[in-house]
């Protein structure tokens, strides 16, 4: 499959009903959030956690959203956010959404023809600026997904921004749970590499720097302490790469944010992480 015809995970967009406190939240687990953000057209406001990516072409962040005149959110838009907080898609960045479109609808979902978008960006005590893109709005699929294009990347990578206390570097996984990881594997197809089933029976399936990793819902309790609870398929969490736990360990006890330690990993369990089981391990 030809490069124009698949795309790679770029960020995650989180659902979360009260942005102020998700913000409050995170800024307490040590991260540079941006300013709030309105996205009039749409009814939506948004924060990011913007990271630094390691390869051209592309941003690595976790956007906060909440919408704020939901009357005026647009169809795709509606189940993402609504019920409960967690994840409501996962953002893969295409360097040509159309060719990406294709693919998808090869697979057998359907999806809307990319929409070109120009918006202000207000930031307090700065000009404006307008970022610009070509987006595909989510698709309806076991693990919701959407495409975008950026015209001006430079935005997402301020380095005032993607500077955190707590030492973030980069998104490094995006966590599912699925019945049969197999029952997922199209998405191999649509990142142009191939999967790879370990020896917990999850499918990891590689995407540009950002893998995806399918959990089988049998495997939660043993390897992470949570109960399938009805969530197979569906998005579980993300792995973010940091410097040091010892300072991501320091942070989080400066915050008050309840976590766990072991096996190399800190996790902050969904019942904090705005239900996103969270994990930070350390760059090597």
């Amino acid at each position: 499959m030809t490069s124009s015809a698949t795309a790679r995970i770029d960020h995650l967009l989180t659902y979360v009903p009260d942005l102020e406190a998700a913000a409050d939240l995170f800024q307490r687990m040590g991260f540079h959030l941006s300013p709030l953000s309105r996205i009039e057209q749409m009814g939506v406001a948004n924060r990011m956690a913007l990271m630094r990516p390691q390869s051209p072409g592309q941003a690595s962040y976790i956007e906060l959203m909440s919408p704020y005149e939901p009357a005026r959110l647009p169809p795709p838009l509606q189940p993402v956010l609504s019920g409960g907080p967690g994840i409501g898609s996962m953002v893969l960045v295409a360097d040509d959404v159309s060719g990406f479109r294709t693919s998808v609808l090869a697979q057998g979902f359907e999806c809307a023809p990319p929409a070109h978008v120009t918006r202000e960006w207000k930031i307090p005590g700065e000009p404006s600026v307008f970022p610009e893109f070509d987006v595909m709005l989510p698709v309806e699929a076991p693990l919701r997904f959407n495409a975008c294009k950026y015209y001006n990347l430079h935005l997402y990578l301020r380095e005032d921004w993607t500077a955190h206390p707590n030492g973030a570097i980069r998104l490094l996984k995006v966590l599912a749970v699925a019945d049969d990881p197999a029952d997922l594997d199209f998405f191999a197809s649509l990142f142009g590499q191939p999967g790879v089933v370990q020896a917990d029976g999850s499918l990891l399936l590689p995407s540009g720097e950002i893998a995806l990793e399918i959990i089988p819902a049998d495997g939660l309790k043993s390897r992470f302490g949570i109960e399938p609870d009805g969530r197979a398929p569906g998005y579980l969490g993300y792995e973010i790469e940091v410097e040091s736990l010892q300072k991501l360990r320091t942070q989080l006890q400066a915050g008050g944010v309840p976590f766990q330690d072991g096996d190399g990993l800190i996790s902050i369990t969904p019942d904090t992480g705005l239900g996103n089981l969270i994990l930070f391990s350390e760059a090597a």
